[in-house]
């Protein structure tokens, strides 16, 4: 039911937080600021740029016209290296299917001489036959005549016979030059089919070598006059060809090149980029005039006042959107504001007090801010929340926390970049400077330090936002340096003036609190020095361990300090049973073992007693119940084991909490280290069985678990055994002698239960 009550509490805290933040920043500057004006109207009075802005329709302008001319340019083209692989391949295809016709026409012509040879061996056979016949003829009719032959019947003269007709050459051949791609005239057809392999093979070097040339490095829009000059141009600079294979190498290369001219992409892309991107923008400074009084407010102008956030709009329906952003953002930064403390702050979390206190400071940094909102500069109400947080609760979390209401109280006082840098960087600095006015001589040189810091600091964003616009008013920037610096002292001043209220009403703990807790004449302590002196004794040294430690780990020393003041403050119930009051007789020889250690252990519980009455501060109770944790008293649990060995250990232990700080942890080690060396400091042979002694105590307390929830770690452990290291060799390194024959014997951490 209790953790019941803190949840509900603390969510009705966190509820109330974010409830009194929306209405402030709903009242805030920024949705209530701007100029009351509309489209159409005439204004009223005269309305200069408040800073640097850019004029958006004017710079649009700029950059239409710009791209209007992009647009316009001059496409520039490159050849195109791909076409000659189709021009290099239709010339090849065309050698081939010459070549073939050539062979064709070769074999045709030889097939006719062929022909031709065996037709005129014919003839002359038959020439041969019929003169031999004549021949014949007339023998046989001159006998006849000799002979007074009737040549009635002779038979008539033989007659020449018809030679066959002779072959002709077709020239079939040459039909196939009707399939090719391109035409030749007979000539040319001719030519290509009776050259000699020789002329046939350098007509086509010649082919391909002007045909590249013109293809690779000659624009071809398209094939004309201007591309024959070239390709005469380029065949005039070979040699070994006639008139008319020149001629004939001309027609084919003019019949296959082809237009290489194409648009060089990346180029035109680069222009057109180039001079799109290439306008002036526009802008208004500082002091421009927008509109003047009397001058009616057209869109352009309208437009140009929202652009610079001069208007004013009281719409909820206009407001929605921007609304919506500022809540999501305040989500935003609680979330990480509660996170962040449940994570490494959890005491804020769950101590109605802690939570309780936060939220005042909160809501009083917020009202005062919300107050003086209408100040250009309102530096006291939101830097007191840095400093009251870092003082009252914890400089980490006042560090996360500054941050949050920064960006919270922007919206309040409609803040801008000057804003967010002061504001951000300030809190920072008087978050991590709060660490110094813990003693009094400081206070003031903490103030003198943030006047500095920031009247430097204010001028620096100046610079920043000004730019070398800064120094036209230097009167004006060297006041609100002014007014920087004298709140930064005023700061100072009011937080630590107001820290009794704060101890007051909500208990805490504040550095003056802790310096008054330190006054020897407190009435425990002044008890401890008459009553208990071997306690107040052991406790200053405790304190001075356990503040040196805590400085050395970058704990809170002056909580440590105070923790070992008080830490054994008990003891002023039964002061003469404990070994540092003990002058004599020991007591404890006297009792029942298992009484001796009821005895001790009360003291405790007792001291708890006495914080309580004397109202001493929550830690000091704390590290008072946490000093011996669950520590075992091992002197008196050996002695009952000897004696009985059916003891438990239980009935030997503390049985309170272990330290739950790391304040604690240091108060913890620096009581039984101190006791531990006070105990065996004649046994001590040289400093280093100091430093043995104390590794040794310190590790126990580490092995047995005492540590385990202290927020320690290992480093800080090795840094805290040197810091009592440091302190025990100053304090005792008198008293230590060193004969080399006596030797060492430890003693454990049970001295201090005695």
């Amino acid at each position: 039911m209790i953790n019941v009550k803190n949840n509900l509490f603390h969510v009705v805290l966190v509820v109330a937080a974010f409830g009194l933040t929306a209405m402030a920043i709903l009242g805030g500057a920024y949705f209530r600021s701007g100029l009351d004006v509309t489209e159409g109207m005439y204004s009223e009075e005269r309305i200069r740029a408040p800073h640097v802005m850019e004029n958006m329709a004017e710079t649009e302008r700029n950059r239409v016209a710009a791209y209007e001319f992009a647009q316009r340019l001059e496409t520039i083209y490159a050849i195109d290296p791909y076409e000659w692989q189709f021009v290099d391949n239709n010339l090849l295809l065309l050698r081939g299917d010459i070549e073939l016709i050539r062979e064709a026409y070769s074999n045709e012509m030889a097939a006719y001489l062929q022909a031709h040879e065996e037709w005129e061996e014919g003839v002359a056979q038959l020439n041969s036959a019929a003169i031999a016949a004549r021949m014949e003829w007339d023998l046989a009719r001159a006998a006849a005549l000799a002979g007074d032959e009737d040549l009635v019947n002779f038979p008539p003269q033989p007659e020449i016979p018809i030679p066959p007709p002779e072959p002709e050459f077709l020239g079939e051949a040459l039909e196939q030059f009707a399939t090719l791609h391109m035409l030749f005239t007979e000539t040319a057809q001719q030519m290509l089919v009776t050259m000699e392999d020789d002329g046939f093979n350098m007509m086509w070097a010649a082919v391909f070598t002007v045909a590249e040339t013109v293809q690779l490095n000659h624009d071809i829009d398209e094939i004309d006059f201007v591309t024959a000059r070239q390709v005469h141009q380029v065949l005039g600079t070979l040699t070994g060809l006639d008139r008319v294979t020149e001629e004939l190498v001309e027609n084919i290369v003019l019949n296959h090149l082809r237009p290489n001219v194409i648009p060089n992409v990346e180029e035109n892309l680069r222009r057109f980029n180039e001079t799109r991107n290439n306008y002036e923008r526009a802008f208004f400074y500082e002091g421009d005039i927008i509109v003047d009084e009397g001058e009616l407010v057209t869109s352009e102008i309208y437009q140009l006042l929202a652009q610079l956030g001069l208007l004013r709009s009281d719409s909820l329906r206009d407001n929605m959107i921007p609304l919506l952003g500022v809540l999501g953002l305040v989500v935003a930064l609680f979330t990480i504001s509660l996170m962040y403390m449940s994570f490494y702050h959890p005491s804020i979390t769950t101590t109605k007090k802690e939570a309780a206190l936060l939220f005042t400071i909160f809501v009083l940094s917020l009202g005062l801010t919300w107050t003086f909102r209408e100040f250009s500069f309102p530096f006291v109400p939101l830097l007191i929340f840095p400093m009251l947080v870092s003082l009252l609760l914890d400089r980490r979390c006042g560090m996360v926390l500054t941050f949050s209401m920064v960006f919270i109280c922007f919206f309040v006082v409609e803040g801008s970049l000057s804003y967010l840098l002061f504001y951000a960087t300030s809190g920072a600095l008087i978050c991590l400077l709060s660490r110094f006015t813990t003693e009094r001589n400081k206070i003031f040189i903490v103030g003198l330090l943030v006047t500095a810091i920031q009247f430097i600091l204010s001028i620096s964003i100046a610079f920043i936002i000004e730019r070398a616009h800064a120094f036209y008013d230097l009167q004006g920037m060297l006041v609100v340096a002014s007014f920087a610096a004298a709140s930064g002292m005023l700061t100072v001043i009011i937080c630590t003036g107001s820290l009794p209220f704060w101890e007051t009403f909500f208990g805490v703990v504040t550095p003056v609190k802790l310096l008054d807790l330190t006054n020897p004449t407190n009435i425990l302590l002044r008890r401890l020095t008459i009553e208990a002196p071997g306690t107040y004794h052991h406790s200053l040294i405790v304190a001075n361990l356990a503040e040196t430690a805590a400085y050395d780990i970058g704990a809170n020393s002056h909580a440590a300090r105070v923790g070992g003041y008080y830490h054994d403050v008990g003891k002023l119930k039964f002061p003469h049973y404990f070994a540092e009051n003990i002058d004599g007789e020991n007591p404890h020889d006297h009792l029942d073992t298992i009484n001796s250690a009821q005895l001790i252990i009360s003291h405790v519980s007792y001291g708890l007693t006495l914080a309580s009455e004397h109202r001493l501060p929550q830690f000091v109770r704390d590290m008072i119940k946490e000093h011996h944790g669950t520590t075992l008293l091992q002197y008196f649990y050996a002695t009952a084991k000897e004696s009985d060995p059916s003891a438990e250990d239980k009935d030997y232990r503390y049985p309170f909490v272990i330290p739950q700080t790391r304040e604690s942890a240091c108060v913890m080690l620096a009581d039984s280290v101190e006791a531990a060396v006070r105990a065996t400091i004649p046994k001590l042979n040289s400093v280093d069985e100091v430093a043995a002694t104390i590794r040794n105590i310190v590790r126990s307390k580490l092995n047995d678990g005492q540590l385990a929830e202290s927020q320690l770690s290992i480093k800080d452990v090795t840094i805290i055994e040197q810091s009592f290291f440091r302190v025990l060799k100053g304090m005792y390194h008198e008293r230590i002698a060193y004969p080399k024959s006596i030797p060492v014997r430890m003693v454990g951490a049970e001295a201090e239960d005695v």
